[in-house]
């Protein structure tokens, strides 16, 4: 007989701040947990009216259709991002491999209105295809996007865009499919200052 396995409940209805999502349990105790959902760490480029560039660091970001291709994330409605976006209608999506982690971290903890924002944490700005926003140089695929639509819940705001053009790097785009994901080396957040890398990829077999 399958022995069953005890399962630990946690009734989140009654919350209402959005930062203790997706955190369950107390987070002053030893037992406190991040829901098992991941999401993937990407960084968020978006302009103000005056081409000012801003930068943000994003993992709550999944793809909701595809055709037309739509890409949502989640982030504070009064954030520079959030405001660059609902102005003037544009941002991409830039996805970094591992090796940018530490970086990325950087940026989470700078003041998101910095002047030079991108190259005082070590990135660099390159001109995007169809839009104004620039894109990460050192990011391995990019999302050129349209603003779509957005839904507000409380103090934050899901963000959907509508991807004008997807750009991949040559060396993920040639390899086979096992060298990809090593090449690419893409990355979920996991807890407070914990990320997990994704270092393989297998098929399903029938």
């Amino acid at each position: 007989m399958k022995k069953k396995i005890e399962k630990i409940d946690f009734d989140v209805s009654g919350l209402r701040n959005t930062d203790s999502f997706p955190l369950v349990g107390d987070p002053n105790e030893a037992t406190r947990l991040r829901f098992p959902l991941v999401g993937q760490v990407v960084l968020i480029t978006s302009v103000n009216r005056e081409k000012v560039p801003s930068l943000a660091t994003q993992s709550w970001i999944s793809i909701f259709a595809s055709r037309p291709a739509i890409v949502g994330f989640g982030c504070n409605v009064n954030s520079p991002t959030a405001k660059n976006i609902l102005s003037t209608g544009e941002f991409v999506v830039n996805i970094p491999g591992a090796e940018l982690a530490k970086k990325i971290w950087n940026v989470s903890e700078m003041e998101t209105e910095e002047n030079k924002q991108i190259e005082k944490v070590g990135l660099t700005p390159v001109k995007a295809t169809k839009l104004s926003t620039p894109r990460i140089a050192e990011c391995k695929a990019h999302l050129e996007c349209s603003l779509d639509w957005t839904k507000k819940y409380g103090d934050q705001v899901v963000i959907f865009g509508r991807v004008l053009l997807a750009s991949v790097d040559k060396n993920a785009v040639e390899a086979d499919f096992g060298q990809r994901y090593k090449y690419l080396k893409l990355f979920a957040d996991l807890d407070e200052g914990v990320y997990g890398v994704i270092k393989e990829a297998k098929k399903v077999n029938p």
